[in-house]
């Protein structure tokens, strides 16, 4: 399903750049969970932006769902992430002037489907994750938890082959954290791969694979 073969990412800087990936080289199945684990600043999140297409590699090799992003337009790989990948991120990136169920729509709009369609998924999803009496809130009358969970259903809300979640527990107490993760691992059972970044020992743990990276080069998985 995702393929890196040999990937390097270097951005510029100085004379000589920064590396922050070191030929990586890493095949993950249809139906993984995977945690990307390590201190910080050893490539973990720059690893996770490449495969969720919103970076491109220096050096080397990428295939994800068959296809090669290197060799497609801007447009197309856009188009590709939008209707294959789910983002979930720890500082939830909700857009404050939309409600709940609007910030949940959102890839639905972009997706090109009508408003009484986006609505009733958007809907159905935050009912999956039992904020349904949130659905006419903004997200300053949310509580982290209750934010990072229409964040999840918003990455659901698309039916994503890939759920790409980077230090999705960060920013929550250990309660509503347990709750994003059982979200999170329900999508997986169900077939969606799941990566997840993750410097807590305890989030990292639930994965079936744990991949440690160590200044840019995977040290072990």
């Amino acid at each position: 399903m995702i393929e890196l073969e040999e990937v390097w990412k270097i951005y510029p800087k100085g004379q000589t750049g920064v590396e922050a990936l070191r030929g990586v080289s890493l095949r993950i199945d249809k139906g993984e969970h995977l945690a990307l684990v390590g201190p910080s600043g050893v490539g973990k999140s720059t690893l996770l932006y490449l495969i969720g297409l919103m970076d491109l590699p220096s050096q080397g090799k990428l295939r994800l769902f068959g296809h090669d992003p290197q060799a497609l337009g801007d447009r197309e790989r856009s188009r590709l992430r939008g209707r294959t990948i789910g983002f979930v991120f720890q500082s939830f990136n909700l857009l404050p002037q939309l409600r709940a169920w609007e910030n949940v729509a959102l890839p639905l709009k972009y997706a090109g489907l009508g408003f009484v369609e986006r609505k009733r998924r958007a809907l159905e999803l935050l009912e999956r994750v039992e904020l349904a009496d949130r659905a006419e809130h903004y997200p300053s009358e949310l509580s982290g938890g209750q934010e990072q969970r229409v964040a999840i259903a918003r990455a659901l809300v698309v039916k994503p082959q890939l759920i790409l979640a980077d230090e999705p527990t960060g920013n929550l107490d250990r309660g509503s954290g347990r709750v994003v993760l059982a979200l999170l691992e329900a999508a997986n059972r169900e077939g969606t791969t799941l990566i997840v970044v993750t410097h807590d020992p305890e989030v990292a743990a639930r994965a079936g694979r744990r991949v440690r990276l160590r200044d840019g080069r995977i040290a072990e998985g």
